[in-house]
């Protein structure tokens, strides 16, 4: 065998892998060859700044109660009780980080590296518990992160590894379905009926004043409307945020229903990774927007 021909297999060795990169939206790794452990870690840092302000917005619209002059409150109106809203948001982020470590377990599983966070798993499912009552989603969304998260615990005790792939992903599919619905319902829904009312808070805050400035008080009112134009900027974009995050909920349930479909095919990793890139992709760029816009 020549120097030269060795040298050209591996050439065409090379570009081969660098095609199956390109279609796979980045390299094929091995381990994990779908990047579900990397979509986990973006997800991390991207979902919880869309579910941490289901109580931020009771605090900002207590800012502009307090802001108000009394003569200007309507008369039922009083400062709302942020606690429940803070509950929820702690609920949110424990079923969340459930759904997100449930993914990165498969990423796991998938390079065949046994599980090795149990004890934090086993800590957590009595930790997220589901005191809440502000809405049925989020109490659903707590029954199903117990579960998963009780899979995974059961599944690093048994030492899972590839070949238990399938197992795990047949046994967790109808919670994943029903925790997705969940946490989409409480942000889309709920939280953004939140966001409408802090709408509200801001009109009525910003408007009356507004109309009534005297012609001598042109400067100040300026700085008004800037201030009320960037309030109600920022108000939008949480609302496109509560948008890419039901958008990520659905791509998540949609990416589990591939895989679920994909290994009982008996598929290789390989495989399953090409099948799923296209919701990969969709996924990212849904968790990219929610970065961009609070960057």
């Amino acid at each position: 065998m020549s120097v030269i021909w060795v040298r050209r297999r591996f050439i065409v060795e090379i570009v081969a892998a660098a095609s199956l990169c390109a279609a796979m939206s980045g390299c094929v790794n091995l381990d994990d060859a779908a990047g579900l452990s990397k979509l986990a870690d973006e997800a991390r840092v991207a979902l919880p700044k869309v579910s941490k302000d289901v109580s931020g917005t009771c605090a900002r619209q207590n800012v502009l109660f307090a802001d108000m002059p009394a003569a200007e409150r309507p008369k039922i109106e009083q400062a709302q009780d942020c606690k429940p809203y803070q509950e929820l948001a702690d609920h949110l982020a424990k079923d969340q980080e459930a759904l997100i470590a449930y993914f990165d377990a498969l990423g796991k599983l998938s390079s065949n590296h046994p599980l090795g966070y149990d004890a934090v798993i086993d800590k957590n499912v009595t930790a997220g518990g589901t005191n809440s009552a502000f809405s049925a989603s989020a109490v659903t969304a707590g029954n199903d992160a117990q579960h998963l998260l009780k899979s995974l615990a059961d599944a690093a005790t048994a030492g899972y590894r590839e070949k238990q792939l399938g197992r795990l992903i047949d046994t967790n599919d109808a919670a994943v379905q029903s925790l997705t619905r969940s946490l989409k319902k409480v942000i889309t829904a709920d939280y953004v009926l939140l966001l409408s009312n802090e709408e509200l808070s801001l009109d009525t805050f910003y408007q009356g004043p507004m109309a009534s400035a005297q012609p001598n008080e042109r400067l100040a009112l300026i700085l008004v409307q800037r201030q009320y134009a960037n309030d109600t900027s920022a108000l939008r974009l949480r609302k496109e945020d509560a948008v890419s995050y039901g958008k990520v909920m659905d791509d998540l349930a949609a990416l589990h229903a591939k895989l679920k479909q994909e290994t009982e095919k008996n598929a290789s990793m390989v495989e399953v990774a090409r099948q799923v890139a296209p919701v990969v992709e969709s996924l990212r760029t849904a968790l990219s927007d929610i970065q961009s816009r609070s960057n």
